[in-house]
């Protein structure tokens, strides 16, 4: 069974960081950086749920989201095992995940099923590195 993990928001640069940090009350928990990705990972711990501010650079594919303007990117659902989800994945809606290996995200792995499937909504699976 899967829980909700976090919800990502794309910021078009890291200008409007604090407006979302002011906005929602929150603090900074954990920042690192997707070399895959070329991103910026910013989460930030509310009372009920994680949020992923991702400030991608110039040169990379999600700083073209939503026409450069970004917005909410995904829903991440944890899970006990990406590699699990796949097989799940392909054996009942004959889906493949985004990338052929997990990527290795600081303290988890991440893979994306693309939103063909679910009509437009990104979602991200998490696992934790133990």
């Amino acid at each position: 069974m899967s829980k909700l993990h976090h919800i990502g928001i794309i910021l078009p640069d890291q200008s409007l960081l604090e407006m979302w940090l002011q906005l929602l009350q929150a603090k900074v928990v954990r920042e690192y950086f997707v070399e895959e990705y070329g991103a910026h990972c910013i989460f930030c711990a509310l009372e009920n749920v994680a949020i992923e501010f991702i400030v991608p650079t110039t040169d990379s594919v999600l700083s073209k989201y939503n026409r450069g303007i970004g917005g909410i990117h995904h829903i991440a659902l944890e899970v006990d095992s990406i590699d699990a989800e796949r097989d799940v994945l392909n054996d009942t809606f004959e889906a493949e995940l985004l990338e052929a290996v997990n990527v290795n995200a600081g303290p988890i792995n991440i893979n994306f099923l693309p939103p063909l499937l679910t009509r437009g909504v990104i979602i991200e699976y998490v696992e934790k590195n133990e």
